[in-house]
């Protein structure tokens, strides 16, 4: 099993996705996202092979879709790296800080 580590933009971005759905929904959903992102991290980190690859977007990038967001990592020795985690619906090719 790889070690999760957490990028300073993921976190950032776990936090807005969070944020948005409490504001415009029920803290309830905000919650089962949290528990949701939290069984897909422990997924990843036991089967880190499973997202698509994305060589254009770095070298050994890969996607994952959970819902309507997409999470984008990595491999890097024994740890697994959450770099983004976004909604679906914008272009992960603009995003910054891959």
């Amino acid at each position: 099993m790889l070690k999760l580590q957490i990028a300073a933009p993921a976190k950032a971005d776990i936090t807005d996705l969070s944020d948005y759905i409490t504001t415009n929904s029920y803290e309830k959903y905000a919650l089962d996202f949290g528990s949701k992102l939290n069984q897909v991290l422990n997924l990843l980190c036991h089967n880190p092979n499973v997202g698509a690859a994305r060589p254009r977007s770095g070298e050994g990038i890969r996607l994952h879709p959970m819902d309507k967001v997409n999470i984008i990592y990595r491999v890097k020795g024994d740890q697994l790296q959450i770099l983004r985690v976004h909604h679906s619906a914008l272009d992960s090719n603009k995003l910054k800080n891959i």
